[in-house]
């Protein structure tokens, strides 16, 4: 396997590097002509612009992923989809106009409206953000949600449903600031409370930590930075268990030079994952990432990329847990058309374990493609073959192939529909003993989920959501079926 994907690294790479030059003719046996073909290769990688070919062969496949996508819009024209929807909207929202209902529903909001700017929204806004370039929206989110098997528990002997109510008080501040607010840093906080209605000793509070710098040294030189804070609680797998809290942590660094039609990005990733419990403190890892990547503009919007990783995991409390991978990929990224964006990597993910004879060597690949399929409709496919570490007994990782597709409607500027699904495949490599069973973990796992969304004004969003999510697995601790209902709102303030 890894023959075959060094194989299709190096046809990739002599492609990406040298595509102007694939027209040259043959080799020659004799020395001047080899350095004669070096020199034509080093121009032709650092010559400015594009490539005839490659845009020759953007376009084409552009062009027929559009043609392709467009006989959907056909056949739902014919099957008067959208005219359908559109009736069924304009019935309900002339019922809803028949009992009044959006007239004392208006008369509501606006009450509400003008007493928040009266009381806080209007002054805050002239003490504290006009004098500025300070942004800052504080948000509210709320919902209730039903679960039928709200611990994830197997089929047998039961299940237990329940209804939670989450809170979800926030804030995100933006501060541009330098000659054409060429820096800006910024940052979102955000508190979780879920308050459990039947099973109140699995009540939890959450909070997360995201922050943001972009410096644009300059014209050619940027620097980037990102934090992510997570500190919450993983839902225990049966009522009795305790609940598993945890805190992740995540610093990214990194920094791009451009230089004529190419582009080097350099980053560094640390991430710590940490566990309160004694029980599970042998999962607790810090984790550094080393990537390097280069790109080059094939062609208008449109480019090719090599990138390189290497990944270090260090497992205080567990010396065999102590392993690295190292991850080469190559691939495209950018604009196939107007309307579909790409991007596509391929290659192979190398992971080794010091003091343990787990040993990955898989092919890694990932891919996604956003298409705009009307005006109204957009289309988000995405996939990936990868390895993961794993906290489950003595397997040190695991290998996941995932596909996912979502798409969302705009029936009018107040109504969104969204839908969507998701299916992976996990594979452990290790036989792990559960009880007097000895068993090699697979798992097949999928989620479907439809929602609406109605925005009554800017401040007020409205959600209506289901969810069904299943776990196949030849472990019976893992296998277990959830349906999903919630309600919900969000207040940008």
């Amino acid at each position: 396997m890894r023959r075959i994907s060094v194989f299709i690294s190096l046809f990739s790479l002599t492609f990406f590097f040298a595509n102007s030059f694939l027209y040259a003719g043959g080799l020659e046996s004799t020395t001047t002509a080899a350095r004669t073909k070096t020199q034509e290769f080093v121009n032709a990688a650092v010559k400015p612009g594009t490539y005839v070919f490659a845009e020759k062969l953007v376009k084409l496949v552009g062009d027929g992923i559009d043609w392709y996508f467009d006989r959907l819009v056909i056949a739902s024209e014919k099957a008067q989809i959208g005219k359908i929807s559109n009736d069924v909207v304009t019935g309900m929202g002339k019922g809803l106009s028949d009992l009044k209902v959006d007239y004392y529903t208006n008369r509501g909001l606006d009450t509400v409206e003008d007493l928040a700017h009266k009381f806080w929204l209007q002054d805050f806004t002239q003490q504290v953000l006009q004098s500025s370039d300070v942004k800052i929206k504080p948000y509210f989110k709320g919902g209730f949600e039903y679960q039928s098997n709200v611990f994830s528990e197997p089929e047998a002997p039961k299940t237990r449903d329940e209804a939670l109510w989450v809170w979800t008080p926030g804030v995100s501040i933006n501060y541009p600031f330098g000659e054409n607010n060429r820096y800006r840093i910024g940052a979102v906080y955000e508190a979780r409370i879920t308050e459990f209605t039947k099973y109140h000793q699995h009540d939890d509070i959450g909070q997360s930590l995201g922050a943001v710098g972009n410096f644009k040294l300059t014209d050619n030189f940027f620097f980037n930075v990102t934090e992510e804070f997570v500190k919450d609680v993983a839902r225990a797998g049966t009522r009795s268990a305790k609940r598993v809290e945890y805190t992740d942590q995540i610093v990214t660094p990194s920094i791009t030079y451009n230089w004529r039609n190419w582009s080097f990005e350099g980053e560094y990733k640390n991430a710590i994952r940490d566990f309160d419990s004694a029980i599970y403190r042998a999962f607790s890892y810090a984790n550094n990432a080393f990537t390097s990547r280069f790109l080059r503009d094939l062609a208008p919007n449109f480019r090719g990329l090599v990138e390189y990783t290497f990944s270090h995991y260090d497992y205080a409390a567990d010396a065999t847990r102590v392993g690295h991978y190292y991850e080469i990929k190559t691939g495209v990224k950018g604009q196939l058309s107007k309307r579909t964006s790409i991007l596509a990597r391929i290659g192979y993910q190398d992971r080794d374990y010091r003091n343990h004879d787990t040993k990955y060597d898989i092919p890694a690949a990932d891919f996604r493609l956003t298409h705009q399929l009307t005006q109204r409709t957009n289309l988000d496919f995405y996939g990936h073959i990868t390895g993961q570490e794993s906290q489950f007994t003595n397997n040190r990782a695991f290998e996941e192939k995932l596909v996912q597709g979502s798409a969302n409607y705009l029936f009018n500027e107040k109504l969104r529909g969204r839908a969507g699904a998701w299916l992976a495949r996990r594979d452990f490599d290790n036989v792990s003993t559960i009880g007097a069973v000895q068993i090699l973990r697979r798992d097949l796992l999928g989620s479907i989920f439809v929602g609406l969304d109605y925005a009554f004004r800017p401040w007020l969003i409205t959600n209506l959501d289901y969810r069904y999510e299943r776990s196949n697995s030849n472990n019976s601790n893992f296998d277990y079926t959830n349906n999903v209902m919630s309600v919900g709102m969000t207040m940008p303030l």
